[in-house]
């Protein structure tokens, strides 16, 4: 055989082995394409920057239809992402159990609003203001009945002060004397708690019991159940429930990790504990734990446990991290799904059922369905001729009328009512999260680097 002819032979066989090489790569691809989840199965359906403006907390009504942010402002959102509209003003906000009214702070100002109601009449899509109540401390916390009948708050001087808003009637005292205050579900109670005691209020925000506690740490969340007969919260490692009337320990239970974040479902059933650690914790009614999840095994620095929340039946529990994950698991502890981002996730809420979870870093809201088949279309910004789409953007303010009560029967917090203008712009509508590609080139470059190797 001549050298032509040899190095002929030569070229065609690298050629078959080359052909035969990009066939290995492509049918490997394949695979782990098929074998992979579909692309942005674990990406926010939608999300939405506030444009540097601190969000200061999220909630959402039952069927997750309607979420509400506190951002300096108050955004309502629709499950699938448009803004229905904003007002002035609010960091923290609290909507009631039948997602109707939304209760919003901003400094020393506190407000009520009437929400807008998807796919209701066109006279329901706007954001109606019932009232506005300034005191003349900033406040610190607030606290309301699923009915939103009852909001109870803590100023920074820890000044309690009770609103009915449906009477108007404002009370309050200037005790000082509790870290937290929190008003049950069904509003029939006050319950206060400090480091040493727990105490119980009328609805007046009179002290008619306190109990001795003996804690090692301050607790700085607490959980009532609907009547409010005894109070759940954290104690350093330890979660600790007491009878609110007379402190007696009920029962406690020990994780691992200093208690970050506590969330329970309204039958207090199922109690969700995370931990700066980054483990979470399921404890049932008894307080003996269920199951635990190891989000940070590497045991890596500032990962730990943000934010909890479950759906009411507790089949589903979501929790934020401090290095931007977003972990979704099932009521065995199992690990289902889980999302990664950049900012610290510092707010989660859920919907009733657990089918929406929003969830919030400091200047970005993150919106979740669940079942990728079931997931809304991503909005637009803009329409087809490039405005703003149409969304209902007058927001009428109604007056009181209701006089104010400022009597308070342990200390004075003057209220007062100021008005506020009745019309605002509407910012741009959520945006698409971007497709995730990262694990698809990765895996193909892998399987190309491994082929080539055994070439």
């Amino acid at each position: 055989m001549d050298r032509q002819s040899r190095e002929d032979r030569l070229s065609k066989c690298h050629r078959n082995n080359l052909t035969e090489k990009v066939s290995r790569v492509f049918f490997l691809l394949l695979v782990l394409v098929l074998a992979l989840p579909p692309a942005g199965a674990c990406e926010p359906d939608w999300y939405y920057s506030t444009e540097g403006k601190d969000i200061g907390s999220v909630a959402i009504s039952p069927a997750g239809s309607l979420i509400a942010v506190g951002a300096e402002r108050v955004l309502f959102f629709s499950r699938d992402g448009p803004l229905l509209g904003e007002v002035p003003y609010g960091t923290s906000v609290l909507m009631t159990a039948d997602g109707k009214y939304t209760a919003s702070v901003y400094f020393a100002t506190l407000y009520f609003f009437f929400n807008p109601q998807p796919g209701g009449p066109a006279d329901q899509q706007k954001v109606t203001k019932v009232w506005e109540r300034e005191l003349s401390e900033q406040v610190f916390s607030i606290d309301m009945s699923r009915d939103g009948r009852l909001i109870v708050g803590q100023t920074t001087k820890r000044r309690i002060f009770i609103i009915n808003t449906i009477t108007m009637a404002v009370e309050g005292n200037d005790y000082g004397i509790d870290h937290m205050v929190k008003v049950s579900p069904d509003g029939s109670r006050i319950v206060g708690i400090s480091q040493s005691e727990v105490h119980s209020y009328t609805l007046a925000g009179l002290l008619t019991h306190t109990a001795a506690l003996t804690t090692f740490s301050a607790p700085h969340t607490a959980l009532l159940p609907l009547n409010g007969t005894f109070v759940i919260f954290n104690d350093g490692q330890t979660i600790r429930c007491v009878n609110s009337y007379n402190g007696t320990e009920l029962w406690k239970g020990q994780v691992t990790g200093y208690v970050s974040s506590l969330s329970m479902n309204p039958a207090a059933s199922a109690i969700i504990a995370g931990t700066e650690t980054g483990n979470i914790a399921a404890l049932n009614a008894n307080g003996n734990l269920s199951w635990t999840y190891a989000a940070n095994p590497e045991h890596r620095q500032a990962s730990g446990i943000t934010c909890t929340a479950l759906s009411d039946n507790g089949a589903t529990i979501a929790a934020g991290t401090a290095d931007g994950r977003i972990l979704f698991l099932n009521a065995r502890g199992e690990l289902t799904d889980s999302w990664t981002g950049k900012e610290y996730i510092r707010y989660i809420a859920m919907s009733s059922d657990g089918s929406t979870i929003v969830a919030a870093s400091d200047h970005t809201i993150y919106a979740f369905t669940s079942g990728a088949s079931s997931r809304p279309q991503p909005v637009t910004s803009t329409s087809p001729s490039g405005t703003t789409p149409a969304v209902h953007s007058v927001l009428t303010t109604v007056g009181t009328q209701v006089p104010v009560s400022t009597t308070l029967p342990m200390g004075t917090i003057p209220a007062t009512i100021t008005e506020i203008p009745t019309t605002w712009s509407v910012i741009p509508t959520a945006t698409q999260s971007p497709p995730s590609l990262i694990t698809l080139a990765g895996s193909f470059l892998l399987a190309l680097l491994v082929l080539t190797k055994k070439g």
